[in-house]
């Protein structure tokens, strides 16, 4: 029995890294038996490409869970096999997208026929275990999802896990919070643009000047996350800037502020009260319907990542 037998639980980390490098061994030999020289790492990188038939390397990352600098690496070393290629983006000559070349798009049949096999495999394997490896994985991944391991671990040893969340309203001190949960939660999905950070370096000129509030959820002394009531109309609100520190993922923060948002706006005698966001924030617009949000179309926004709005009548149930 090796150290990391006896460790358990405390080496989880290193044994799935082990187990990885148990199927990787063995799984270039399989395609080395097909002439393929290609290693396991490379998977999901030529298989995305392969169905997507061009993609950047930011899209890749977002869908993959992986670095920028991550998807470059593999990139350049699939490139270097001869398996994919970069071109200049048909719609964008200031950005590069990556394909499958000559040699790829010949191999790609030969892969089909090594993945219907290790699929195969890998269903007979997983089926003969009493803890069924695959749906073990899956139901892991699903409760870090809903609470990062981080979150799980302030609430199990830190007292402060477990403090009240309070919504405070915006003071020049918590201007800095304001704008770098945003920044964070921005760049993790898309690009900073330029209208975010006409209001996030001047808050109070853009957004409080106008009519609007923005607003802080704080637990104890730290603030966990933010968001903006930015007036549009004599009776209407923008519901936008919402972040949250990933730290603090987990605590239904997003709930806090939504029913303080909702109770700022009426407050402040809204009536309505509408957001942008995209369709790729599964977990947001969960949120934003379960508080009574409804899609509408509009004929133009200022933000490119917004491909989907939504608005709350507040005279309606909620």
């Amino acid at each position: 029995m090796s150290i990391i037998d006896e460790l358990e639980e405390l080496a989880f980390g290193a044994r799935l890294k082990r187990l990885y490098e148990y199927f990787a061994k063995d799984v270039v030999l399989i395609y080395k038996d097909e002439l393929l020289n290609f290693e396991p790492k490379y998977f999901t990188l030529y298989y995305l490409i392969s169905k997507q038939g061009e993609a950047g390397v930011t899209e890749i990352a977002e869908e993959l869970g992986l670095t920028h600098p991550g998807v470059i690496h593999l990139a350049k070393e699939l490139e270097e096999l001869g398996f994919i290629e970069s071109v200049k983006s048909a719609t964008d000559s200031r950005r590069r997208m990556l394909r499958l070349s000559k040699k790829g798009r010949e191999s790609l049949p030969k892969f089909e026929r090594v993945w219907v096999k290790i699929v195969a495999l890998n269903k007979a394997l997983f089926s003969s275990q009493q803890n069924n490896l695959l749906n073990a994985i899956i139901e892991t991944e699903a409760q870090l999802n809903e609470k990062p391991y981080y979150q799980r671990f302030q609430e199990m040893f830190n007292p402060q896990g477990h403090s009240a969340v309070k919504v405070i309203t915006y003071e020049p001190q918590y201007a800095r919070y304001f704008k770098n949960l945003n920044i964070e939660w921005i760049n993790t999905y898309f690009t900073v643009e330029e209208h975010d950070l006409e209001q996030l370096n001047h808050p109070e000129e853009h957004i409080l000047a106008d009519g609007g509030e923005i607003l802080f959820a704080q637990i104890n002394d730290d603030i966990a996350g933010t968001c903006a009531l930015i007036k549009t109309g004599p009776t209407e609100y923008e519901l936008a800037k919402m972040g949250v520190s990933p730290k603090y993922q987990g605590r239904k923060i997003g709930n806090s502020l939504m029913d303080a948002a909702i109770a700022k706006t009426k407050e402040l005698g809204g009536t309505r009260l509408w957001l942008g966001s995209n369709r790729r924030l599964t977990p947001a617009l969960s949120l934003y319907r379960k508080y009574g949000f409804k899609e509408f179309k509009v004929v133009a926004t200022p933000y490119a990542r917004a491909d989907i709005h939504m608005e709350l009548e507040l005279g309606e149930k909620i």
